[in-house]
C-alpha cells in the first residue's frame, strides 16, 4: 500500500529496514549540490547502496492529465520525492489494472490501464512510497505545466 506525506511521515510509517537508507538520505545530504548538476534531460544518478538502493535526480515539465502513463514496477519500489514544485501522481491497486501490459524487465517497468485511480497532490518536501503493487501515474500537472525537480529513490523489492 501506497505512502504519502513528508519524510517525517515516511520515518513513522515506511518500514526502516527497507526505507531507512532512503530516508536517512532525504535528512543529511546536500541536495542542492546534485540538483546544481541535473538539467532536462540530464538525470544524475547516486548509489545509496549500489543497484539495491539508488537515486535518480531529474527535472522535467509537468504533463497534461491525458499524457500520463500508469506504470508499474516488479522489482523495485519507488520513493518519489519533490523537492521543487508540484505535481499529481495517479495511484490505484496492481490488481484494479485492465488485461495484460508488456513488461520491459531491462528498465523493470510496465504500462497499462485501470478502471480507476486516486489522484493525490505532491509539493515540495512531499514524497510517495510506491510498492510494486502500487501503479501509478507520475508527473501530471496541477492547474498550468510547470518545472519540477524530483528525485526518484529505486528500492530492490
Amino acid at each position: 500500500m501506497a505512502i504519502f506525506g513528508t519524510v517525517a511521515t515516511l520515518e513513522k510509517q515506511a518500514c526502516p529496514k527497507k526505507y531507512g537508507k532512503v530516508i536517512e538520505y532525504l535528512k543529511t545530504a546536500d541536495l542542492a549540490s546534485v540538483f546544481a548538476k541535473v538539467t532536462p534531460g540530464n538525470n544524475q544518478v547516486v548509489e545509496l547502496e549500489g543497484r539495491d538502493v539508488y537515486a535518480i535526480f531529474q527535472t522535467y515539465t509537468t504533463k497534461l492529465h491525458e499524457n500520463a502513463r500508469l506504470e508499474g514496477h516488479r522489482v523495485y519500489a519507488d520513493v518519489q520525492y519533490i523537492y521543487e514544485g508540484e505535481e499529481m501522481i495517479g495511484y490505484c491497486d496492481a490488481k484494479d489494472m485492465i488485461g495484460d501490459a508488456e513488461y520491459n524487465a531491462e528498465k523493470d517497468i510496465y504500462f497499462t490501464k485501470a478502471d480507476h485511480q486516486t489522484n493525490v497532490i505532491l509539493r515540495a518536501g512531499d514524497a510517495a512510497v510506491l510498492e510494486p503493487s502500487d501503479l501509478h501515474a507520475p508527473c501530471m500537472m496541477i492547474g498550468d505545466q510547470k518545472p519540477v525537480k524530483k528525485i526518484v529513490f529505486k528500492v530492490k523489492y
